[in-house]
C-alpha cells in the first residue's frame, strides 16, 4: 500500500509513479493479456496509488466494475482525478485500512496488486484479508520486484522473490499458477482462490 511516511513529498512521489519512462519499463497492455481481467468482471486494484494501472483496468472492464482502493489521502485524490479525466463509470475510488477493505467478501471475480505485497508489514495477513474479497476460483494478477540490487524500486529487504510469493500466497490459500518477468527488475504472478 502507498503511505505517506514511506515517501517525504507525496507529490513527488505521485509524478513519479505516472512518470512517462515507469510505462516505458512496464508493458501495461502485456499485463492485462496475461492477467485473467474478463471485461465483465468485478475486480479491485488495492493499492491504486495516483491510478497508473487503475485506468487500464478500467478500460479493459468495458462492462464490468473496479474499484481502486489505496490508504493514503493524496493518492486516493491523485486517482480520483486521472478517473474523471478519462470520464471512466465504472471505477469506486475508496479509502482502505492495511488488512479492512469497504467490500463484501466474495464479492469480486478478481484482484490486482501491483507492487503493493511488499510494503505490508503483516505480508500472510494482507493475503488472507485480500483472498476473503474473491469469489470462489477468483483471480489474483501480483506485481512485485525481484530481491536484487536495481536503480530505484523498494529497499532489498522488503522485497518479495517469487518463491517467497509462492510460499505466502499457498499459506493464504491461494493456487500459485504463474510467474513471468515483466523485465529484469520486476515479475508478475498469477494467483487463484484455491
Amino acid at each position: 500500500m502507498t503511505t505517506s511516511h514511506d515517501h517525504t513529498n507525496n507529490q513527488d512521489f505521485i509524478q513519479q509513479l505516472l512518470a512517462p519512462e515507469r510505462a516505458q519499463r512496464v508493458d501495461i497492455f502485456a499485463i492485462l493479456t496475461f492477467s485473467e481481467l474478463s471485461d465483465r468482471d468485478t475486480v479491485a486494484d488495492i493499492g491504486c496509488g495516483p491510478g497508473f494501472f487503475t485506468i487500464p483496468l478500467a478500460k479493459g472492464l468495458s462492462n464490468g466494475k473496479l474499484y481502486a482502493l489505496d490508504i493514503d489521502d493524496a493518492m486516493l485524490d491523485a486517482c480520483r482525478q486521472r478517473v474523471t479525466e478519462a470520464r471512466l463509470g465504472n471505477v469506486e475510488v475508496l479509502k482502505c485500512d492495511e488488512f479492512d477493505f469497504p467490500l463484501e467478501p466474495g464479492s469480486l471475480n478478481g484482484l490486482f496488486l501491483a507492487f503493493v505485497v511488499h510494503h505490508s508489514p503483516d505480508k500472510p495477513r494482507f493475503l488472507q484479508a485480500v483472498r476473503e474479497l474473491l469469489r470462489p476460483r477468483g483471480w489474483c494478477t501480483v506485481l512485485e520486484w525481484y530481491r536484487k540490487e536495481t536503480e530505484s524500486g523498494p529497499p532489498l529487504e522488503l522485497r518479495v522473490d517469487p518463491d517467497e510469493l509462492r510460499q505466502l500466497a499457498t499459506e493464504a490459500g491461494f493456487r500459485y499458477m504463474t510467474t513471468r518477468n515483466l523485465n529484469s527488475d520486476q515479475y508478475m504472478a498469477t494467483l487463484r482462490k484455491a
